[in-house]
């Protein structure tokens, strides 16, 4: 009677027994070697290999199973289920390099459907994994043994999430770089209208852009030179969108998508979208294909100019004296889309800067591609936008796409900025090896709003998708 309570304990499908053993398993053992000399033991691996056979085979694992092996082994018991149950979950995942099994059909369902591995019976998220990070590998954390993230409830909460259909997904090829065109837009402050009030005592400012026929003209340009181009993926500027831009670049994109035309997502830039007193600093993320808006992100912090960027900026009709803040609806959730490309979400300019607000979610949840526009003077090497980027490569293993126009930099004598100005930042991890702090930085350069940003070879800067590797985890091995 005793072992029918202990398994009445443990649920027998894989995803929801991996969250409920990864939650009890105590912390410390991952805090120093412990885990590390489990992992590495060739008895632990073996038995985990068994394991991973037996829900490969079954899609499930009688919790009879499970409770006699915690009874005998402890937490070392745990660990070597939660490995035996991440190699079985592997053929789940999509971003992983093996072919699906048929028995766990059901949790590759639920993903598809709930956007997750688990069901109901464990609260938060299991999801798959699709990056890891970026820095030279040593003493593990806790998530960094296994092939699938555990997103807590807290975080979860935190997280608008979605999964693409099938049917409309682009099917990138995890093994092909993918080309990013980033356009300015934005050639001079005549392209913007930047307001300044007094809100509450203070100063505030807003920036949308001015909705001209040359606009619309240069939208459609800009189009035009992504589908020759060849990018797969494009990314606009802060401050370049508005509700009416919005339906006039989901017009000209749609009209012209041909299947011999690669281009699928275009992050739109982003504006004061919605309406509301002040509104939303909202970006949108289209698939080209079927006009479907597949990631909606409102900006998360607000930016608030200094008299010393006011000056250097030369902003029309600025106040004398003073800090200006950004007038806006400030976001409350994180948006993450999950697609071929990867495990999508979208930073807006001081976001960037600011984004140890949202790390524990953009973690926890294994974002493996941040699009990040912005409203700022000239990108320069190793400054904000290249420091930001690093920090997220090296703890996410994300790329990171930032898209900058030139209406400031336009307004800036070369030398109030001297160097080399660039309108686009792409960086990623250098190589699947994290054996060093290497980068790919992927500088472009843009003379014209409808121009896109291009690397000194005159290509396009291009990422990689999203994935898993066996290389990450040496157990997805052994069970082959």
């Amino acid at each position: 009677m005793t072992g029918q309570l202990a398994a009445a304990v443990y649920p027998a499908d894989p995803a929801d027994l991996f969250v409920q053993l990864y939650d009890s398993m105590p912390d410390d053992v991952f805090q120093g070697w412990t885990a590390t000399r489990w992992y590495e033991n060739e008895r632990v691996r073996s038995r985990a290999n068994e394991i991973a056979e037996t829900v490969l085979e079954n899609g499930a694992l009688d919790p009879a199973a499970t409770a006699e092996i915690i009874l005998e082994r402890g937490d070392l018991g745990r660990f070597t289920l939660l490995l035996g149950l991440d190699m079985a979950l592997a053929h789940a995942n999509p971003y992983a390099p093996f072919h699906g099994a048929p028995a766990l059909a059901g949790v590759l369902v639920t993903y598809l459907t709930e956007g997750k591995f688990n069901g109901p019976a464990t609260t938060g998220a299991l999801l798959p994994r699709c990056a890891f990070p970026g820095r030279p590998r040593g003493l593990r954390s806790k998530a960094e043994f296994f092939g699938v993230h555990r997103v807590p409830k807290r975080e979860w909460d935190m997280i608008d999430h979605s999964v693409l259909p099938t049917v409309h997904d682009p099917h990138f090829n995890r093994d092909e770089p993918v080309a990013v065109g980033c356009a300015p837009v934005l050639e001079t402050y005549d392209d913007v209208e930047i307001e300044f009030a007094e809100r509450g005592g203070g100063t505030v400012y807003r920036l949308r852009p001015m909705d001209s026929s040359g606009l619309r003209s240069r939208i459609k340009a800009i189009v035009r030179r992504l589908d020759e181009s060849g990018a797969q993926l494009a990314v606009m500027p802060e401050a370049s969108l508005s509700d009416a831009l919005l339906e006039h670049w989901k017009e000209v994109a749609f009209d012209t998508a041909a299947r011999d035309r690669p281009l699928r997502f275009l992050m739109l830039g982003t504006g004061p979208l919605g309406g509301g007193d002040p509104p939303p600093n909202r970006a949108v993320l289209l698939d080209r294909w079927t006009g479907r808006e597949l990631l909606v992100q409102d900006k998360l912090s607000g930016f608030t100019l200094d008299p010393a960027q006011v000056r250097l900026w030369r902003l029309p009709d600025a106040p004398d004296a003073g800090t200006a803040a950004e007038h806006l609806r400030p976001g409350r959730k994180v948006s993450v889309l999950d697609s071929s490309l990867g495990r999508l979400a979208v930073l807006i300019c001081e976001d960037l800067g600011r984004s140890i607000r949202w790390d524990r979610e953009l973690l926890a949840c294994g974002v493996s591609h941040l699009l990040v526009p912005i409203f700022s003077k000239p990108i320069l090497e190793y400054r904000w936008e290249d420091q930001g980027a690093e920090r997220q490569i090296t703890e996410l293993g994300a790329w990171v796409t930032v898209s900058n126009s030139l209406a400031v930099g336009a307004a800036i004598p070369d030398a109030d900025l001297p160097g080399p100005r660039y309108t686009c930042l792409v960086a990623g991890p250098e190589s699947l090896d994290r054996t060093a702090y290497a980068s790919d930085r992927q500088f472009g350069v843009a003379r014209t709003g409808a121009e896109l940003g291009r690397l000194p070879t005159s290509e396009l800067p291009r990422v990689f998708p999203g994935a898993a590797y066996e290389a990450w985890h040496a157990h997805w091995r052994d069970e082959e």
